[in-house]
């Protein structure tokens, strides 16, 4: 309950008590007045555990849907040498064209991961031309689970878009938890057109939608 709804509380209470001191004499005068006041005073309280209940159902329905929401964290693997490169980069020819990238998704949240599916976006190529490799059906991934995805294997399926400036290569996962909401995975990669090089960026989860920590239920 609230500290709004507690002190609404508190003064209905002192008010009902106040009307059951009353002098009998009183009550017997104004009799139909004290009633229509204590009726008033019921559907006040009645209203303020009726909002009280309510926040509380909310509250437990969020918690039960925390409890159950998975989340596939991705570990870019590369399979070319990685000797000179930052703990961050990913080597940039490969983020153009898919060869030597793999990634493996690990279920870091408390939910199974169900119907899951991953996508690939590479670097944009001098054509000014991005290659996205379409979604890969993987089923499902149980809590602590972990699923590897070798983009070098299904090169052929890749197709040409082109793209805007605006536009960051990215690895994508798609899949829904028990209650059938649609939670994803994107982790972007950073380009430095200038000295050829690539990053990771920025790492978001959505939920129906929404960015994981707003509201999503």
């Amino acid at each position: 309950m609230s500290k709004k709804q507690v002190i609404v509380f508190v003064v209905v209470m002192l008010i009902v008590t106040a009307f059951a001191f009353w002098k009998a004499d009183f009550i017997k005068r104004y009799g139909s007045v004290a009633q229509v006041w204590v009726m008033v005073m019921l559907v006040l309280l009645t209203a303020a555990y009726v909002l009280s209940t309510r926040k509380m159902a909310q509250e437990m329905k969020e918690q039960r849907y925390s409890e159950c929401l998975p989340l596939l964290a991705p570990i870019i693997l590369q399979t070319l040498n990685t000797q000179g490169l930052a703990p961050n980069e990913v080597h940039y020819e490969c983020l153009q064209s898919g060869v030597g990238i793999k990634v493996m998704w690990c279920n870091v949240g408390k939910g199974v991961a169900i119907n899951s599916q991953f996508s690939f976006w590479t670097a944009s190529a001098s054509s000014g031309k991005a290659t996205s490799f379409p979604l890969r059906e993987l089923g499902t991934v149980e809590v602590g689970g972990k699923k590897e995805v070798d983009y070098s294997e299904i090169l052929d399926d890749g197709q040409l878009h082109n793209i805007s400036d605006a536009y960051q290569p990215r690895v994508e996962a798609e899949y829904l938890d028990i209650y059938e909401r649609k939670v994803t995975t994107v982790q972007k990669f950073r380009i430095d057109e200038q000295n050829k090089k690539a990053f990771l960026g920025e790492l978001y989860f959505t939920v129906n939608g929404r960015r994981l920590g707003e509201e999503t239920t």
